[in-house]
């Protein structure tokens, strides 16, 4: 992100250099005007593919390699490729991890050949994916370290808009085959994907609440993190990863999921039998790991009015990230994407705050745009989240009209007295068959000082969310009451316990309260997806400009 006010906001210009990694050239651009209230005037970027940050970004490239000799020539030299198209001192890095079968050699033939370009190979014992990733990950001392599996099954140029969301903030980016917008060009079989999905769902339970694929073998992130998260990662086997993203969000470091394109490759290393066991033990004794070396957190009171404050604000920017409720909200909205929205063009998140929600939502960083008022929580937004961001009025967002498909305003309108505008303008930059994404919170018996506290105007129920909606020329496709299992919660806090004092509730939260609300948050949608609930402390609705297909 330049700071440069005078400078265009970099979400991507075009390149002057061809890229190897691109697939071919972008087929049309995208237009947005993002920065009318902070830049001073309005001004349209044109954005591109994510290799325009390339030319100056240096890479480390690690790929573990262990007996791959039927098939590691046959994808070396789309690596070299790949790796020559970023800064000078990128490299290459081959991590052979006790190959019986000769591919020691054959790398190293591969290397004499190509010694124009930076290449090396690192040979160690058998010990395991992790260690073989960890080995290549240390010796790296360029801008940005990646790894991906030798076989490509996340294609280059997925593999790029990984490194791309890494370059832009301080973050661990890792390719996902379950967000929003991932797609799946060739499935497993379907006892590897039942099985994969249940580890997963172990994973969330115990470790990495909100990560729906710790396994993709695409990962990102500046040098500089990998050595801070790296060395005190133990596991050596395919339950890395999961040790990875663990490790990653105790020490602070914010973990981003970006959706890719992924295809299965015959000849995997992973012994359903063996290897599944293996990583399900290891889950303990990750999680003691992790524990040992977890900060406390805590969360004091928001208190204030309409607008956050500067105490507010730095309150919000801890806690957006990494507190439970946030999570399980972006978890609602991420599966509504999923359930009905295009999943191309740029997502919009009108009064995104710190901007942690809207990195959790699975979309393409670089089709990510945060809008907030606040310009504290906008510069928190850019330092700590990979999603460009920008200070804006809601009533009067800086896009081109027809130029977005989803705008997302989430727990945004039930601070203004007026609604009108805001949803009016939200309607205005939507295309034809985009979403507004709209989440408030539910229940006017539920009003309390917490209310107040927050600078809420309303609490909204489902018919009048619908009203205000429908008056902006939107049909409602999907609307549900969700949290109903915080209802009693809520009540008994807010109301017979607290006596009237502000009770946000957001002080609460554990190890077990954070697997907790996921379980309930991924059952409850499994229901609200089909049949709507009645009850819930708050309401998520999709809408569709009117007469959209």
């Amino acid at each position: 992100m330049s700071a440069d006010p005078s400078a265009s906001l970099p979400i991507g210009t075009q390149s002057t250099r061809p890229c190897a990694h691109r697939a071919k050239p972008a087929a049309s651009w995208t237009q947005i005007d993002v920065g009318a209230e902070e830049w001073g005037a309005r001004r349209i970027v044109e954005c591109s593919a994510p290799c325009s940050r390339a030319a100056s970004t240096s890479l480390t490239l690690v790929v573990p390699v262990f007996n791959e000799s039927h098939r590691v020539l046959s994808f070396a030299p789309q690596l070299q490729v790949f790796i020559a198209d970023y800064a000078p001192g990128s490299e290459l890095v081959f991590v052979d991890d006790g190959s019986s079968d000769g591919t020691p050699a054959l790398v190293e033939r591969f290397i004499a050949e190509h010694r124009d370009h930076r290449l090396r190979l690192l040979r160690q014992p058998h010990r395991g994916k992790g260690a073989a990733v960890c080995a290549g990950l240390l010796s790296a001392t360029t801008d940005v370290a990646a790894f991906c599996d030798v076989d490509l099954a996340t294609p280059l140029p997925e593999l790029a808009r990984v490194i791309d969301a890494a370059t832009r903030a301080p973050i661990l980016a890792i390719g996902s085959r379950g967000a929003a917008t991932s797609r799946i060009t060739r499935r497993q079989s379907r006892g590897r994907e039942l099985l994969g999905r249940t580890y997963n769902r172990v994973v969330q339970l115990s470790l990495a609440p909100g990560i729906v694929d710790t396994q993709c073998g695409a990962k990102a992130a500046t040098t500089d993190l990998w050595h801070k998260i790296v060395p005190d990662c133990r596991e050596q086997g395919f339950a890395w990863d999961v040790e990875l993203v663990a490790r990653a969000r105790v020490i602070g470091i914010p973990v981003q999921e970006v959706g890719i394109e992924w295809q299965h490759r015959d000849g995997s290393r992973i012994n359903l039998v063996r290897d599944g066991i293996r990583m399900l033990r290891a889950i303990p004794r990750i999680r003691r790991h992790v524990r040992a070396s977890a900060r406390s957190r805590s969360l004091p009171a928001m208190m204030g009015g309409g607008t956050f404050d500067d105490e507010s604000a730095a309150w919000l920017a801890a806690a957006d990230p990494t507190h439970w409720w946030f999570r399980s909200k972006a978890t609602f909205v991420s599966l509504a994407l999923r359930r009905d929205a295009p999943t191309d063009g740029w997502l919009v998140d009108v009064g995104a705050g710190p901007g942690g929600v809207t990195a959790m939502l699975g979309w393409a960083p670089d089709r990510t745009l945060a809008l907030e008022g606040n310009v504290h929580l906008v510069q928190a937004a850019r330092q700590q989240q990979s999603v460009v961001s920008s200070a804006s009025d809601a009533a009067r967002l800086p896009l081109t009209d027809s130029s977005v498909s989803v705008v997302c305003l989430l727990d945004v309108i039930e601070h203004l007295d007026d609604t009108r505008p805001t949803l009016r303008e939200a309607t205005r930059v939507l295309r034809h068959d985009g979403r507004l994404i709209v989440n408030v919170p539910a229940h006017p018996g539920l009003w309390s000082a917490a209310d107040e506290a927050l600078g809420h105007a309303r609490r909204y129920t489902l018919k009048t969310l619908r009203r205000e909606l429908e008056a902006a020329d939107l049909d409602v496709r999907w609307a549900s009451h969700v949290f109903s299992w915080l209802m009693l919660p809520v009540w008994l806090r807010r109301r017979a316990i607290s006596g009237g004092e502000p009770q946000l509730g957001l002080d609460v939260g554990s190890p077990l309260i954070d697997r907790l609300s996921m379980v309930l948050t991924r059952l409850e949608w499994s229901i609200a997806s089909r049949l709507p609930l009645p009850l819930g402390t708050s309401i998520l609705a999709v809408a569709a400009p009117r007469g959209a297909r």
